[in-house]
């Protein structure tokens, strides 16, 4: 008589977050990244041939490409020249007007390939991603800094090998493939650039790597509907009243509750649009004691009412 087999029973466990591994601060890098919806796009491919000049205009935030041959950017009203090579990411977040040339030392007929695009930030949260970063985000597939993780230079590599497969081979969904490798070169670019920042920056993202401050915005992010106070945040952060408060307003640009109240306020114009919540119910999730309450503070954000907010979506 043949036997059955066994039965083996498998517990399965979710995986740790990337909070539970890494950095408190990681989820709410996460959180605000994605209420930001950030949108990007490619505008095409220019062969810069030596001693040609490609002149980007002022306006929106823009990324390029660096490939085959090197090249150099400035950015307009400075003197100060960036080079770069083949391989190189390079991202200006704030849109300002810059030149990319062909290397002094260019070998002739040899173009530098590059691909450029832009993004945008459709959620009210974009601000915060940009505010306190430079004119120029630049990350090299080609860095030899030791302080780069196992592999990353290969990670970045076959992301960028990724987007140049789907320019010359588009099929369905390729729009969508190509905003989100956008999306993960950005991220890989803020990255590098903040590991290497000196101490001292300000701005929401560096506020992210500072001990104290990152942990305050975790709690937050975590209980936002919590009856939160400085003297209640300081506490848990065995900080004093007025410490906390100092070095958390000079970091991030706002005080810890005035950046409660507009985190409050961009969850609630996201699930007034994603959600059939009540506006009771939401008023309740994020810690008001009245619908009034909440909707009076809805107003002063947004210069609506939440059900008008909620009709427009």
């Amino acid at each position: 008589m043949t036997e059955k087999p066994k039965t083996v029973q498998r517990h399965l466990t979710p995986a740790a977050s990337p909070s539970d591994l890494r950095h408190p601060a990681a989820d709410v890098f996460f959180e605000v990244f994605s209420l930001a919806r950030m949108r990007g796009e490619l505008l095409g491919e220019t062969l810069l041939q030596p001693g040609q000049l490609l002149q980007q205009a002022a306006g929106g935030a823009c990324f390029h490409v660096i490939q085959d041959a090197g090249c150099q950017l400035r950015l307009d009203g400075n003197d100060e020249t960036t080079r770069l090579v083949p391989g190189d990411i390079l991202f200006v977040p704030h849109g300002q007007a810059h030149q990319l040339h062909s290397a002094a030392d260019a070998s002739p007929g040899l173009p530098a390939r590059i691909t450029s695009g832009v993004f945008r930030f459709e959620g009210g949260c974009g601000q915060a991603l940009i505010q306190g970063l430079p004119g120029v985000l630049q990350v090299s597939c080609q860095g030899e800094d030791p302080s780069d993780l196992i592999g990353s230079r290969e990670w970045l590599s076959l992301t960028v090998a990724a987007m140049q497969k789907e320019v010359r081979n588009p099929s369905i969904g390729s729009t969508i493939m190509l905003s989100r490798i956008i999306d993960l070169m950005f991220i890989w670019a803020v990255r590098h650039w903040l590991a290497h920042a000196p101490q001292g920056i300000s701005g929401w993202i560096a506020a992210l790597r500072d001990p104290l401050v990152g942990q305050a915005l975790a709690l937050l992010h975590a209980e936002p509907g919590a009856a939160w106070s400085v003297e209640r945040l300081a506490g848990l952060v065995n900080q004093s009243r007025s410490n906390l408060a100092q070095r958390f307003t000079h970091l991030v640009g706002q005080s810890p509750m005035r950046y409660l109240m507009h985190w409050r306020m961009q969850l609630a114009g996201q699930r007034l649009q994603t959600s059939s919540l009540r506006i009771s119910q939401i008023a309740e999730q994020l810690g008001y004691e009245s619908e009034a309450a909440f909707s009076r503070a809805f107003r002063r954000e947004f210069g609506v009412a939440p059900s008008e907010y909620r009709s427009q979506a």
